[in-house]
């Protein structure tokens, strides 16, 4: 694997935050929104402070803000930030790396939905980042996040092309998955119109990495986490057709 994301997470300024924004997100969002109804929710207080991580351009923690939740967002991209602050303009917004947050135990609740964590590309940092979570959690408080699988990086994703064309705007994203190293390149290509008849083409890339489903279940239990479940979204939720992305819910019990 990588021995860093850093530059994985610089490639979500301009062109992928406005894709995100978009196109991604609402489209994921029919996914994370129901799975929160059934597998956070209801296991929180009214009212309760929750902690959205990688929180992208902002719709999820809107959505929960109007559920009455206390919403705080953190994300590492300025330009998603800056759609956030549109989307979600009554939320608390940090810029900054969940790979190395403090925050006080103040949070009932903590959320990363959207597949963040498959960008943090090394085992080592993604446990930090779970102690980061484990840190900043009341006692008895939850943690909900999704991943996708290295199964599915390694089969039905890999060679995947998606894109969209508009007006003013078109896109193309295509995944090549490298078996050696466990990592999942993804190419963006994009134009945009500048001025009648004249595109301006950019293309830029960027890595994310399929964990094994033993390997961040034994992470989370071996800094403390209990109550470990894992949720596959097709077989056990009925949510997408494809399987291999799961969604964890666990506890900090002490």
């Amino acid at each position: 694997m990588s021995s860093s994301s850093a530059t994985s997470y610089n490639k979500f300024d301009e062109p992928f935050a406005r894709i995100y924004n978009e196109t991604l997100g609402p489209s994921y969002n029919k996914i994370a929104f129901p799975t929160l109804e059934k597998l956070l929710l209801p296991y929180i207080p009214e009212g309760a402070n929750i902690l959205d991580l990688c929180c992208g351009t902002g719709e999820l923690s809107q959505w929960l803000l109007n559920k009455g939740y206390q919403v705080t967002g953190i994300d590492r991209s300025q330009r998603m930030l800056e759609y956030a602050h549109q989307n979600a303009p009554n939320c608390k917004l940090i810029l900054g790396d969940v790979r190395f947050f403090e925050l006080p135990p103040t949070f009932h609740a903590i959320s990363s939905m959207g597949l963040g964590f498959n960008h943090i590309l090394n085992l080592s940092e993604l446990t930090g980042t779970f102690h980061n979570v484990y840190s900043a959690l009341h006692r008895n408080g939850i943690f909900v996040f999704d991943l996708r699988l290295e199964e599915a990086y390694n089969s039905n994703l890999n060679g995947r092309v998606l894109g969209d064309i508009k007006d003013e705007y078109a896109w193309a994203m295509k995944n090549i998955y490298y078996p050696e190293t466990k990592e999942c390149q993804v190419f963006v290509t994009t134009f945009q119109l500048r001025e009648r008849d004249c595109w301006k083409r950019l293309d830029t890339s960027f890595s994310v990495i399929g964990y094994s489903q033993a390997e961040v279940q034994s992470t989370l239990e071996n800094i403390g986490f209990t109550e470990v479940s894992v949720y596959d979204f097709k077989l056990d939720l009925a949510l997408i057709a494809e399987a291999d992305m799961v969604c964890f819910v666990c506890r900090k019990t002490s």
